[in-house]
């Protein structure tokens, strides 16, 4: 298990991750976000499909959207099957941005509690898990 902050190290690492924290919400919420960069330090493409947690019923990728509605920015998210991270790349997951959605929440997250994640990342159905803080903004670094 790893803390935020502390690269997700793999005998051969399929990918490190970097901070991340995830979002503390009111009473009565059943959803929330998880934000952290995550490298690929590899020649080939790595795929990040969604993740697991004991707190809530799934963990799935998800990207902000824009659209034109009668001259209008409209902001949006929309699920998607995954999130793309280049050879030698990174993909931060931020608020306002691509991040992974808690759906189904199985108990309140309240500032403070900590949230173990196993990430699912392709190929090789690689599991890298990894803990976050809950708090209502980033921690600041």
């Amino acid at each position: 298990m790893l803390a935020a902050g502390v690269p997700a190290l793999l005998a051969d690492p399929v990918v490190t991750i970097e901070g991340g924290w995830v979002r503390a919400v009111p009473p009565g919420y059943e959803n929330t976000a998880a934000y952290l960069t995550i490298r690929n330090p590899g020649d080939s493409v790595v795929r990040l499909t969604g993740a697991t947690t004991s707190v809530a019923k799934s963990v799935d990728p998800m990207i902000t959207t824009e659209k034109q509605v009668n001259g209008q920015t409209v902001m949006g998210m929309e699920f998607v099957k995954d999130l793309t991270i280049a050879p030698k790349g990174r993909l931060v997951l931020e608020p306002g941005g691509d991040h992974l959605m808690l759906m189904g929440l199985k108990k309140r997250l309240n500032e403070g509690d900590k949230v173990t994640l196993v990430l699912n990342v392709e190929p090789g159905n690689s599991r890298v898990e990894i803990t976050l803080p809950v708090s209502k903004q980033p921690p600041t670094k």
